[in-house]
């Protein structure tokens, strides 16, 4: 859940686009620190109306994009919010972390899943690898099977043939 409606950061923004401060803003809205305010502004100059929209808590980024936006912050000597403005990121202490995990456990960790595996899907994906493992497996054997019909088939022609190459020279030379 989050912590601020659209609404209250919307009515933020406008009362900055009217001529409040931040800190009177954050006071009159019951919010912590001038600093939520200042991003929703930036977030709205930058991105318009959708970047006060609220997203799903579920995003996730790949490490090639983890990468990407800690060399971008080094190269500029960028804050994290200006970093999270750039690159669309929502909160800038996702970038944080994202640097304390390559600081101490290297760049693997950029690329490594959160959370424990659900074993639900972990075993459904078994089942299904179990599954895809078992068609290509009787696949193979089908077309071994194929291979080895169009073998005997030909091998049969050519005993025939030789058959009747035989019958010929013999009765030939009758």
């Amino acid at each position: 859940m989050t912590k601020f409606s659209f609404e209250v950061k919307l009515k933020a923004v406008q009362m900055y686009l009217a001529g409040i401060g931040s800190p009177t803003i954050a006071r009159r809205l019951g919010i912590k620190g001038k600093i939520s305010v200042q991003t929703w502004v930036a977030r709205y100059r930058k991105y318009g109306i959708q970047g006060l929209e609220i997203r799903s808590p579920k995003f996730d980024y790949d490490g090639d994009f983890k990468l990407k936006v800690l060399n971008w912050k080094k190269q500029h000597k960028a804050s994290y919010p200006q970093t999270a403005l750039q690159f669309d990121i929502s909160n800038p202490g996702t970038i944080a972390n994202w640097q304390r995990k390559l600081k101490e456990r290297g760049i693997e960790a950029l690329f490594t899943r959160r959370g424990r595996a659900n074993h639900m899907m972990t075993n459904h994906n078994h089942q299904a690898r179990k599954q895809l493992s078992e068609l290509e497996r009787l696949k193979a054997d089908n077309r071994a099977l194929k291979v080895e019909n169009e073998y005997l088939k030909k091998l049969e022609a050519l005993v025939q043939r030789r058959g009747q190459s035989k019958k010929n020279i013999k009765s030939s030379k009758n």
